[in-house]
């Protein structure tokens, strides 16, 4: 398990390997789950690994990716994240040759909607203290917006009922139909 300082420190290893092998390049990460909410200051825990989103990375990059073992690549067509997440996100300071994001707390939400394992409801009521409701319905409108796949749509919208039940939230316009 990894605290916040271990998570610096191996993105700070990568910001020096991209130093040497690539310093002309624009490495540009955005981070998910559990490891943003550490990096970002939402949640003041450890972690197994980094959620890194695949915006189209070079097979070299995939190499250096490798440094940050173990991490998972989340794919924009298999995950729940957000179609407008970048908008959204935050940039961490202190690197020099690459740049990290974090998604938004209310997009780390909408996304952990998605497995809704007894973790993530554990992240999301510490989330939900600080969150932005208004802001929370557009990233969970832009996160059932990029679902493609019917049978995690369902997942969604299911997890999401049990989301909207717990957190007193169906007054608010979604607008979203649970019977997909």
């Amino acid at each position: 398990m990894k605290d916040y300082n271990e998570l610096k420190n191996d993105l700070k290893f990568i910001d020096t390997i991209v130093g040497y092998m690539l310093p002309e390049s624009n490495l540009t990460l955005y981070l998910a789950g559990g490891s943003a909410c550490i990096l970002a200051g939402y949640l003041d825990r450890a972690t197994k690994d980094f959620d890194i989103i695949d915006t189209g990375y070079t097979s070299t990059v995939g190499k250096i990716l490798n440094y940050l073992q173990p991490y998972d690549l989340l794919d924009l067509s298999h995950a729940e994240i957000p179609v407008h997440f970048m908008e959204r996100a935050t940039k961490l300071e202190g690197f020099n040759y690459i740049s990290v994001f974090v998604l938004s707390r209310e997009d780390i939400i909408a996304s952990k909607i998605g497995r809704y394992s007894e973790k993530d409801k554990s992240d999301i009521e510490i989330l939900m203290k600080d969150a932005d409701v208004t802001q929370l319905c557009d990233s969970i409108k832009d996160t059932i917006a990029g679902i493609i796949n019917i049978k995690r749509k369902q997942r969604y919208l299911k997890h999401l009922n049990e989301f909207c039940s717990r957190y007193n939230l169906f007054n608010l316009s979604l607008e979203v139909d649970f019977d997909v």
